[in-house]
């Protein structure tokens, strides 16, 4: 089992964070979509080896994406 330290606290303030500029340092933001912990190890490998690979573009979707989309918002929405 992977076990992550949510207790580290890692200065986020100077780092080009909305969430830590837009504020004065007396008011502590509290936003939900904007963590304040480090990424999962895997997925700094993932990145990592991506960005080894320096050559970016735009992938391809995968084959059935349109056709699953449409499906969930056929379920949701009808």
């Amino acid at each position: 089992m992977n076990r992550f330290n949510f207790d580290q606290i890692i200065p986020r303030r100077g780092t080009g964070s909305i969430k830590w500029e837009q504020y004065p340092a007396d008011v502590l933001p509290m936003w939900v979509a904007d963590m304040d912990f480090a990424s999962p190890p895997a997925v700094v490998a993932a990145l990592h080896e991506r960005a080894a690979h320096a050559v970016f573009g735009y992938p391809a979707h995968p084959e059935r994406l349109a056709e699953v989309i449409c499906e969930r918002m056929a379920h949701l929405y009808r």
